[in-house]
């Protein structure tokens, strides 16, 4: 009885209080247990997005290796690999600029119709990079539009004589362009030097400019008729032509 008597003493807002400090206590709990959910939840997120971009840049290191090899693979073909083993042409490098060069013919001995012939086999100095030569033209064919460095360099040399009469010989080199769209020959470059009749020894003479070509372009040489007995034909550097896109 003393006991339940004590107990009825209790005022009733300590019970109120202690019910407080329950709630709160197990707000406390609720809140804890809900930022350690987030920490897991972030850290989670975190390890996610570290993966992704671990993947991406592997990815990414995998496609440019790919690419490098790729570059690589085709920068071993040199113009004189475009032939494979069994004789069949390759394709074109398209990455590489169109340019050639071209050096004395075997046939420079021979006077020509019109144009000087050229060695364009693919032998010696000789070389060609997605540019053509027509045999019937003799002439150099461009394989696409642009701005071009054509060049072109003779070598002259005195016959050997008894007697010299002291007559100055004039020499004369053009190079001539044939276009589709107006099929006439217009000299793109020409230079004249002269040599004297007492002179022996060889004597180059050479020209060289930008001029602007479109594709199927024909580029041929010519020089005066009286030069013909002239031409050195020595050597394979006593005669060229050569053209590459800038």
């Amino acid at each position: 009885m003393d006991k339940c008597a004590r107990n009825s003493e209790i005022p009733h807002d300590t019970l109120i209080s202690m019910a407080q400090q329950e709630s709160v206590v197990l707000l406390l709990k609720h809140c804890q247990e809900m930022k350690r959910q987030e920490s897991r939840l972030r850290l989670v997120t975190l390890f996610l997005v570290l993966g992704c971009a671990a993947v991406f840049v592997f990815t990414q290191r995998v496609n440019r290796d790919c690419n490098e090899k790729d570059s690589f693979k085709h920068a071993e073909y040199s113009p004189q690999q475009a032939i494979d083993r069994q004789g069949q042409n390759l394709k074109p490098n398209a990455h590489l600029k169109p340019n050639a060069h071209l050096t004395t013919s075997s046939r420079c001995n021979s006077v020509p119709d019109d144009y000087i012939q050229w060695e364009h086999r693919e032998t010696g100095l000789v070389h060609m990079q997605n540019f053509t030569y027509d045999e019937k033209k003799h002439a150099l064919v461009v394989p696409q539009g642009g701005r071009y460095f054509v060049y072109v360099g003779v070598n002259f040399r005195m016959p050997d004589k008894d007697k010299v009469s002291g007559k100055i010989h004039f020499l004369s080199l053009k190079v001539l362009k044939f276009s589709n769209r107006y099929p006439d020959n217009f000299p793109i470059m020409e230079v004249k030097d002269s040599i004297p009749d007492n002179r022996r020894g060889a004597r180059t003479v050479y020209t060289g400019q930008v001029v602007a070509l479109e594709e199927g372009d024909l580029l041929r040489v010519s020089i005066n008729e009286d030069n013909y007995e002239l031409i050195d034909c020595s050597a394979e550097t006593a005669m060229y032509i050569g053209a590459f896109l800038i």
